[in-house]
């Protein structure tokens, strides 16, 4: 009997050690690394997830900078690679080291965008409508202002050009007006975090000699150097901005600019160089029939003995006079010293009587990029000389642009980031605009006629008064052209820096700290000069002006993602903002000179009279903002913000605006036809608010002339509200045939209420106009983009 029990256990612990060995034969220790299928490259945390029979995870893993991964799984176990940009990919652990190759993936919502505050999303979780753009859009087809290069390729993006000159500037709205004050508008720009002024500070505005024509000196936003744009994100609506506060009301495009990479041989040198011509687009259809003067009769220069003068009256410059047949009569002579004709010569028409005025204007720009690094850390400095000679002669600018990129891991958890852009440009004219007797397009209007030669205005003074009076040879009410091109000047020479500075603290695995700090700045000095006999300035002119813009942005980012388990993710963050703005004008006007020729401040014949503008302003924010996903394929953000403004009064100065959105992949949740490679729909609700402009909600003095103050033409209002709008968008994004086609869809309703706007008073208050509160305005509309690849090879696409 006992030696029967002692067979049994015998028994018994031979086939425990065979499960047991059994059982260690199915445990593996996996290792592998991770690639790029089209470069090679090692993929930096991707996610490695076993999984059992159930669809229960049983472990995880991710990739380290190398791409390597160790994971323990039982053998035959199914194992999902995930990394965002690329396609997922289940393998089989079939023995102990694994090469897994991923290939980036086929629809474009995998792209990873910069959104707002510079966080990086996976384009297929945002729930509102976004378009990347790349750097090719602004560097294909150059122009003066990268920002026209935009025009047609956004959906619902409308660039509204001065038309002013070569530096002329550009309105960027989405989606149409939202706002009765224009200002609030205008699309917010941000570059690398920091946002950008788009402000416009040019002169005059009045028509005619009413005021000075005015001068486009472009903006901050146009300096940009589009060379060092790597990407360019528009965030279209509320929804998307909402954590930018009340300056993106109107929408965002942000930018990001080219940093430095690393370098596998060392230091890497891109050169480049564009060339380009510009010309006047279209002409009218002008006539080449009829010529100068009052009568059909006949046409005279001066009095001849065909008859009295048709030319040099209040008649001229109109084509009132005799047909063109060939005719002979006596014409401008630029031989003679009187310029009368002493013989008759044919009539004919001028083809080029306004077209000789103009040139072909050129842009010629070079680059030249250097960029490098290594595992910590990389840099990339470059420099940009770009020289331009506008359509108009003695017009045109020259730019000089530098930008420094600099990222750097100091520690394990801290990695620092730099970035500053700086910007010169030069110019000795640029044109006037409007209609206005300082401006070529009004002498075109009036100043000639078909049977005049453009050079028949040279030279411009009259013998022995130069500097002193101008000739004009046939009609004697607008400027000789060639004064208006030489010699009614508006210089500039402007130095502006767009630069930030970040760092970055990974607190805890999931936790990290960011910590920013950007600023937008430039400095402008002009001048204005006007020649003696001018119909506006008979005694000429001179002016000067300082212009200082600066804006500060200081940021505090606490994140904190996670699992919840296999199917739920979710992140939070909280963060709060200071903005700081500060404007200094500083004129100096001499309008009238005491010597000819002579054109600064001290040449004045009355006391020159100072011109200054000052302003300032804040605001503090705190947001906070969170996402959860379901699976990858359901994702919920909120976001909230609160801003408190200077511009306010004390008791609404403070305003909330929150915003949800969602989005859902379709193509995951529901089984489509195969002719579907990617389907999301979109749902977004957002409210934003905006402020007033500064000084509105008292009585402010802000110019001084000699000992007086100048009363405010505008009613202040102690008790403005912010305006609010509130946003609802749906949109639907299908991509077929493997991205070959694609269809974007957004339908939005805008409501806007507390307009501040200025209505008109009586003028026995002492005021034009006074501000309020007043207007609703609904809009709503409906945007489509469509995109497709009708032929793609293996060297055309």
């Amino acid at each position: 009997m006992r030696r029967t029990f002692t067979l049994f256990c015998a028994i018994v612990a031979l086939l425990f050690l065979l499960a047991h060995s059994t059982l260690q034969a199915q445990i593996v220790h996996v290792k592998g690394v991770v690639t790029d299928s089209a470069t090679g490259k090692p993929l930096e945390n991707v996610s490695i997830i076993s999984r059992n029979e159930g669809g229960r995870s049983t472990g995880a893993s991710k990739s380290d900078k190398n791409g390597t991964f160790e994971l323990t799984a039982s053998k035959q176990t199914p194992l999902l690679f995930t990394y965002i940009g690329y396609r997922e990919q289940t393998l089989v652990t079939d023995s102990t080291y694994m090469a897994v190759s991923l290939a980036p993936a086929l629809a474009s919502m995998e792209t990873v965008v910069v959104t707002a505050l510079g966080i990086k999303r996976a384009e297929k979780s945002l729930g509102y409508a976004a378009q990347k753009l790349n750097e090719n859009v602004v560097k294909d087809a150059r122009t003066t202002n990268w920002v026209n290069a935009l025009s047609g390729k956004v959906a619902g993006l409308n660039i509204q050009g001065t038309g002013s000159g070569p530096m002329g500037s550009s309105r960027i709205t989405l989606r149409g007006e939202s706002s009765l004050n224009l200002n609030n508008n205008q699309a917010l720009v941000v570059v690398d975090g920091v946002p950008v002024s788009s402000r416009i500070t040019g002169t005059g505005n009045n028509a005619h000699l009413a005021a000075d024509s005015p001068v486009d000196f472009g903006s901050d936003v146009s300096d940009i150097n589009p060379d060092d744009i790597e990407s360019i994100t528009v965030l279209k609506g509320p929804g998307a901005t909402a954590l930018y506060g009340s300056r993106a009301a109107g929408g965002a495009l942000i930018i990001t600019t080219k940093a430095g990479a690393r370098k596998d041989r060392g230091l890497g040198i891109t050169y480049n160089s564009s060339f380009s011509i510009e010309q006047v687009n279209r002409w009218p259809d002008y006539q080449y029939e009829y010529g100068e003067g009052r009568t059909a009769d006949y046409y005279s220069y001066g009095n001849t003995a065909d008859g009295i003068n048709t030319s040099t009256t209040a008649s001229a410059g109109r084509a009132w006079g005799p047909k063109f047949n060939g005719q002979m009569y006596f014409q401008y002579d630029p031989n003679t010293p009187t310029h009368i004709a002493t013989t008759r010569t044919p009539w004919v028409a001028q083809k080029d009587y306004i077209t000789g005025f103009f040139q072909t204007g050129t842009t010629l720009s070079n680059s030249i990029a250097m960029e490098g690094g290594g595992e910590n850390g990389s840099a990339r400095l470059s420099l940009t000389h770009q020289k331009n000679t506008w359509i108009l002669p003695n017009t045109g600018y020259e730019r000089i642009s530098a930008a420094l990129s600099v990222n750097q891991k100091i520690a394990d958890k801290i990695r620092i980031t730099g970035k500053i852009n700086y910007t010169n440009k030069y110019s000795d004219n640029l044109p006037s605009a409007g209609y206005n007797n300082q401006t070529m397009m009004y002498f075109l209007i009036i100043g000639t006629a078909p049977n005049i030669r453009p050079e028949w205005f040279k030279p411009y003074w009259r013998p022995g008064l130069v500097n002193v009076e101008q000739y004009k040879p046939f009609n004697t009410g607008p400027d000789n052209p060639y004064i208006e091109m030489y010699e009614v000047l508006n210089k500039m020479n402007k130095h502006g820096v767009i630069g930030n500075f970040s760092a970055d603290y990974q607190i805890a695995k999931n936790l990290n700290l960011m910590i920013r700090s950007g600023i937008d700045m430039s400095f402008e000095f002009r001048s204005q000069q006007r020649p003696f006999s001018l119909t506006k300035y008979p005694r000429g002119m001179y002016r000067e002006q300082n212009v200082f813009n600066y804006e500060v942005n200081t940021d505090a980012l606490l994140s904190y993602k996670n699992k919840i388990n296999d199917n739920f993710s979710f992140s939070v963050s909280t963060g709060a903002n200071a903005m700081k703005q500060k404007y200094n004008f500083a004129g100096m006007y001499a309008d009238q000179l005491a010597q000819p020729g002579i054109y600064q401040i001290s040449n004045s014949l009355d006391p020159a009279v100072a011109d200054p503008v000052k302003s300032e302003r804040a605001i503090n924010s705190v947001y906070g903002f969170g996402q959860v996903s379901y699976r990858e394929r359901i994702f919920v953000d909120v976001t909230g913000r609160n801003d408190w403004s200077s511009t306010l009064p004390a008791g609404n100065n403070s305003f909330f605006y929150p915003s949800v959105s969602s989005s859902f992949l379709l193509n995951d949740l529901l089984q489509l036809p195969a002719a579907f490679s990617f389907a999301k729909l979109r749902l977004s609700w957002a409210q934003v608010g905006t402020d007033a402009q500064p000084y509105q909600t008292d009585k402010y003095y802000d110019r001084i002339y000699s000992n007086n103050f100048t009363n405010p033409a505008t009613l202040f209002n102690p008790n403005l509200k912010p305006e609010i709008r509130s946003s609802y968008e749906a949109g639907l994004d299908l991509r077929f045939f493997k991205n070959r086609l694609g269809l974007d869809l957004s339908v939005y309703t805008d409501r806007s209420r507390n307009q501040i706007i200025a209505i008109p008073v009586d003028p026995v208050s002492g005021f034009s106009n006074a501000l309020i509160n007043a207007g609703l305005i609904n809009s709503r509309g409906m945007k489509l983009v469509l995109n497709g690849k009708p032929v793609v090879g293996r060297n055309f696409s």
